[in-house]
């Protein structure tokens, strides 16, 4: 007993500081544990919340998702897909500046991915198209292509801001970049790009520029009926009414289906020249390329009705009426020769089959939209040849 007494006594005592230290360290590690623990289990939560919330844009239900990824962003600030998404809904409930709030944000963040701050540039693009601001959003664009000049969904956005704006220049450099990246072609395309820098420089009265384009872009395309219109229409604006006609004649040649188009302007500016019989030998060189060209037929049967020739206008009309029997400016017409021959049973024919027929329109095949006058690009869904020319 003396012994182990003595054994103890003679082991060194550990001081007050070394006990201080050593629960210092305990507390420490015990407070590290735990945020380890915490942050963990945010991170499984912020995790469980996303997953959620894109099962609810899934579904189309914007406002769970909304309030998922709120939860999602509160607890892991760094999950910028999160924030791109909830910035994104918030434009489509029509909350715009919340939205470009947090979008402007994200691109202050340093160490951005390139693919980040593509998908960031791109969802602030959207915001400001969403108020109108195509200036910003050009700008925006135009950075965006700076990471990645081969971007297609930048280029699209960007030659359809042009074309609203009537940057037909900007617009046909950026359609021309597409097509390469896409390996395609569309010189019809292009070249009506041409004509609308032509009709730009006419409202500017500057006809010899525009003469320039119209043939820059038959050139492209020698089938581009606005191009021969727009031709004919820069020279008549200077009284050169010659090359007015033969600019309107090469779209006879160029392009039969649509020869119509320049009907009307031939017929009045011939008659003024007191040439007007020369229409005649016109429509029947157009019928000899396509012999089933219901408008020329018309045209032609009006001509004859107007000269006289009532008998060989019916003739004319009645072969019109086998390829196109319910043309309604081919039955108005007939209704004139009738009247004219005291056929009255077959106006009264005609007339009741006219009385539910609404005018003739061009119709857009991609929004519905109706016009009186062709068009070749739609002024209320921006497509281009969508109406059936």
């Amino acid at each position: 007993m003396i012994l182990f007494l003595a054994q103890i006594s003679s082991k060194p005592v550990v001081s007050t500081e070394a006990i201080i230290i050593i629960l210092i360290v305990v507390v420490l590690g015990l407070v590290a544990f735990g945020l380890i623990r915490f942050r963990r289990f945010r991170r499984s939560s912020s995790a469980e919340y996303y997953v959620e919330a894109l099962r609810e844009l899934i579904r189309g239900d914007q406002e769970g998702a909304l309030r998922h990824l709120k939860m999602v962003v509160a607890r892991e600030t760094g999950n910028i897909d999160a924030y791109l998404r909830l910035g994104d809904i918030l434009r489509e409930r029509g909350e715009v500046n919340r939205a470009l709030q947090i979008h402007r944000q994200l691109t202050v963040r340093g160490e951005l991915r390139a693919s980040d701050r593509k998908d960031i540039l791109k969802s602030l693009t959207l915001d400001y198209l969403e108020i109108e601001r195509t200036d910003r959003a050009s700008a925006t664009l135009e950075e965006l292509l700076s990471i990645d000049r081969k971007d297609l969904w930048a280029l699209q956005q960007l030659v359809q801001i042009h074309e609203q704006q009537g940057r037909w220049a900007q617009a046909l450099s950026v359609r021309e970049n597409i097509f390469k990246i896409t390996d395609q072609r569309d010189d019809a395309l292009l070249a009506l790009y041409e004509v609308f820098m032509g009709h730009h420089l006419v409202s500017q009265k500057q006809y010899h520029k525009a003469r320039l384009k119209y043939k820059d872009a038959i050139r492209r395309w020698r089938h581009c009926a606005a191009a021969y219109l727009g031709l004919g229409d820069a020279y008549q604006e200077e009284g050169r009414l010659d090359e007015a006609i033969d600019s309107w004649k090469q779209l006879l040649k160029a392009v039969p289906p649509q020869a119509y188009l320049v009907f009307q302007r031939l017929e009045k500016t011939l008659f003024d020249q007191g040439k007007f019989g020369e229409m005649t030998r016109l429509y029947r060189e157009l019928l000899e390329q396509d012999s089933n060209n219901i408008k020329a037929l018309i045209a032609l049967a009006n001509i004859q009705e107007k000269k006289g020739d009532v008998q060989e206008a019916l003739e004319t009309c009645q072969k019109a009426h086998q390829i196109q029997p319910d043309n309604l400016a081919l039955q108005k017409l007939m209704i004139t020769i009738y009247g004219q021959m005291g056929a009255h049973e077959e106006i009264a024919t005609l007339l009741e089959d006219m009385i539910l027929k609404s005018p003739e329109e061009f119709v857009c095949q991609q929004c519905g939209y109706h016009s009186r006058q062709p068009l070749w690009r739609c002024p209320q869904c921006r497509q281009w040849r969508t109406f059936d020319l």
